[in-house]
């Protein structure tokens, strides 16, 4: 622990699973190919609509949706898919739809239970994305992108730049299209060629001064500076520094000008959204280790004594892996080591060593 972190081996026992670095891990790893599947399933087994809480649609809509009905209008607001056959939507849209928070101090608890509940879904359905001889991996777990730890990491990962599957592998499961890579969508940055293994993203190792991915965010003592303002805010505000640097930045550069992840409205459709919120997640436990190694006493919002800024017992609203509703506090997932999270990260190492 003397460097703020841990880098973790298997898990061993479950329940408590591993999130691993993507540039890890071989583009035939179990965790890549079932992730693949998983979102192929979710894109045609629940349909393209919205009829299901666990298709892809819907779930990209929870991040954020366009307001208007008219099919024409959410075309034109971010939505490929639209369609007069969405009509009519779901009553509960407003109870579910359009609520990541940005700009807030909600940021990070927020978008850790989306991806939480993401990645229940795709547990709860690894037995249907099987395909003999193989077996379900026991303990799969969402990958996280760690962009900043080399020009190397910071390319687009190989298994996620073709659009069909390499030679060799196995067809997908019945149902999904039997070489298609599910985790391939052409809806990213053109000019940098993010697909084409090309650079676009600037990492600490490869320029010197300000880049798209350093870890200065690190260094805030504060927890409003670190996560955002003492707010409850859905639209794009006074983002902290970590939702600056380098989670703003990371989103604009893969989505280009009319990619999927510059917009909130399409970010989620493209898989390497929920790589990407993995990391920034997996920064969120960084930083906390880093104020409790620097013996700095502002970390989260106080659990003990009570709450009286309300942070701690605010509920958000979700669906489960089986579809059914289900809310979510901040104080749930304080600790992601135990129920009802039960994940940790490969790497937790402070960057900066201790150095404050």
């Amino acid at each position: 622990m003397s460097n703020g972190g841990v880098k973790r081996g298997p898990a061993v026992p479950p329940p408590v699973r591993i999130r691993r670095d993507v540039s890890n891990l071989t583009a035939n790893d179990p965790i890549i190919v079932y992730y693949g599947r998983a979102v192929g399933y979710m894109s045609t087994k629940w349909g393209n609509s919205f009829q299901d809480p666990r298709s892809w649609r819907y779930q990209a809509a929870i991040h954020n949706y366009p307001t208007s009905v008219k099919t024409v209008d959410r075309k034109n607001g971010g939505d490929p898919n639209a369609s007069d056959a969405d009509l009519p939507f779901l009553g509960d849209r407003g109870k579910y739809w359009r609520k990541c928070e940005h700009g807030s101090w909600f940021f990070l608890a927020w978008h850790r239970m989306y991806v939480h509940f993401f990645e229940k879904i795709i547990i709860n359905i690894l037995p249907d994305l099987v395909v003999a001889p193989e077996i379900a991996p026991p303990d799969w777990a969402l990958p996280y992108w760690n962009y900043s730890s080399s020009a190397t990491a910071a390319l687009l990962p190989e298994a996620f730049r073709s659009p069909t599957l390499p030679a060799g592998f196995l067809d997908n499961p019945p149902g999904l299209e039997p070489r298609r890579n599910y985790l391939w969508v052409a809806e990213r940055n053109g000019l940098a060629g993010p697909n084409q293994d090309q650079p676009f993203l600037t990492t600490p190792t490869s320029v010197a001064g300000p880049n798209d991915t350093n870890l200065d965010c690190l260094k805030a003592q504060r927890f409003n500076a670190f996560e955002g303002p003492h707010i409850h805010h859905h639209d794009q505000g006074s983002a902290g520094l970590l939702e600056n640097t380098p989670h703003n930045n990371v989103h604009v550069k893969l989505g280009g000008t009319n990619g999927f992840m510059t917009s909130p409205i399409t970010a989620a459709l493209d898989p390497m959204f929920w790589l990407h919120h993995c990391n920034i997640d997996r920064l969120w436990e960084v930083w906390v280790q880093r104020q409790k190694q620097l013996k700095r006493l502002d970390r989260n919002p106080k659990v003990a004594g009570g709450d009286p800024s309300g942070w701690l017992d605010v509920p958000f609203d979700f669906h489960d892996a089986t579809g059914a509703p289900v809310q979510m506090k901040p104080r749930d997932v304080l600790n992601t080591r135990v129920p009802p999270l039960s994940y940790e990260y490969e790497d937790t190492i402070d960057p900066f060593k201790g150095a404050p």
